[in-house]
């Protein structure tokens, strides 16, 4: 596992690092083809990523889980 910065932040983010990085990738209105090219993983493992954000969101889409990490200061305006 990859420790966050802080430990507080872990209790605001259920997000791996990774995970985030996807998400700052989908923020900026990435597809996965274009997250994979970026992170040099596979699609099928960007999708996973996506699936995991969703469920640990609780949400059913990319604008929601955008949305929520900015609310929860996972993602800032900038990053």
């Amino acid at each position: 596992t990859v420790q966050s910065k802080s430990p507080k932040s872990q209790e605001n983010n259920p997000l791996s690092e990774r995970e985030i990085e996807v998400l700052r990738l989908l923020s900026e209105g990435k597809v996965k083809k274009e997250i994979s090219t970026a992170l040099k993983i596979s699609t099928f493992t960007v999708a996973t990523h996506v699936r995991h954000i969703y469920e640990k969101f609780d949400v059913q889409n990319a604008p929601a889980a955008i949305s929520k990490a900015y609310r929860s200061g996972i993602l800032k305006a900038g990053d």
